[in-house]
């Protein structure tokens, strides 16, 4: 549900696999719904001052997992009703998982791995590392179920991103709107 039992808009968290186009399709809904934009890769960027890919190379990706789960649960405790672009890894946590189901509307975007391993190979941006097809496939087995149990939405990332961007219910606008 996109606005929360008080009436309170909930934050839209975009969510999927590494390159699959939620910085895109978040810019795109916060555009529509006058909301403030957050993407999670920029959000550890000015925290940290490097991007995400940086940190899994000096410290290990679980320890960039940490730093993705708590990013994302400072952005679900601001008050201002946004659209957050959030790392996959986020859903392996018992608590971003029930965060997610009792804070925010959840979008997870869907595409077949050889999608997903061009899209990353295409990604110049440094904010990731390129993963084997083994290590997708393994992920995605693991991740599915847990996509599957925060998802209020889930969106074919083969689409057009204004075919996406038109999926998402048109929720009310935040009191800055025009």
């Amino acid at each position: 549900m996109a606005v929360d039992p008080g009436g309170q808009l909930r934050p839209i968290v975009i969510t999927g696999p590494m390159g699959i186009g939620k910085t895109t399709l978040g810019v795109e809904v916060a555009a529509r719904l006058f909301r403030r934009y957050r993407d999670s890769d920029a959000d550890i960027v000015r925290l940290y001052g490097r991007p995400g890919g940086d940190i899994a190379d000096e410290h290990g990706v679980a320890y960039l997992h940490e730093i993705e789960r708590a990013v994302l649960l400072g952005a679900l405790a601001d008050p201002e009703p946004t659209v957050i672009s959030a790392a996959a890894s986020v859903v392996e946590s018992p608590a971003v998982r029930r965060a997610l189901h009792h804070r925010a509307y959840v979008i997870v975007l869907e595409a077949p791995i050889d999608l997903v391993l061009a899209r990353q190979a295409a990604d110049t941006s440094g904010h990731r590392r390129s993963m084997g097809r083994a290590e997708l496939l393994a992920l995605s087995d693991r991740r599915g179920p847990l996509f599957s149990e925060v998802a209020d939405l889930r969106l074919d990332a083969r689409l057009d991103l204004m075919v996406l961007a038109d999926e998402v219910p048109m929720l009310p606008p935040t009191a800055e709107s025009p």
